[in-house]
């Protein structure tokens, strides 16, 4: 093998051995609300869906919204409590839940773009 050849075999092999063991690699790629409802309150609760297994995940840590947040905070905090909501005489928003992508981020930090977000409509009895 000349000199050239090496050099760029380790240009092509070396990000692909640096990227291995960076992370855990499992991300959060949705998120499903589902409600219950008893009388006129309903419980809103996130399953996560995963990129690798456990693929589905019920009640992970989301910060909860009713509505879209426009704009976002600049900070979330995270819970795996349920959401209670009463339903109203009239108008419905979207519940929301939002989370970071990385399968293990902290239940406090900073909004980023890149949040993934789940919701649904309230029907309420």
């Amino acid at each position: 093998m000349h000199k050239a050849e090496v050099f760029l075999l380790l240009l092509v092999v070396a990000p692909l051995i640096l990227s291995c063991g960076s992370g855990s690699g499992r991300q959060l790629q949705s998120i499903t609300v589902t409600q219950t409802a008893n009388g006129q309150q309903i419980e809103f609760v996130a399953t996560g869906h995963f990129s690798s297994p456990p693929t589905t995940v019920t009640g992970i840590p989301v910060e909860w919204s009713v509505q879209l947040m426009a704009p976002p905070p600049r900070q979330y905090t995270l819970t795996t409590q349920p959401f209670v909501f009463e339903c109203p005489a009239s108008g419905f928003d979207p519940i929301l839940a939002y989370a970071p992508p990385e399968a293990n981020a902290s239940l406090t930090g900073s909004w980023s773009t890149n949040m993934i977000q789940g919701g649904t409509t309230p029907i309420c009895p």
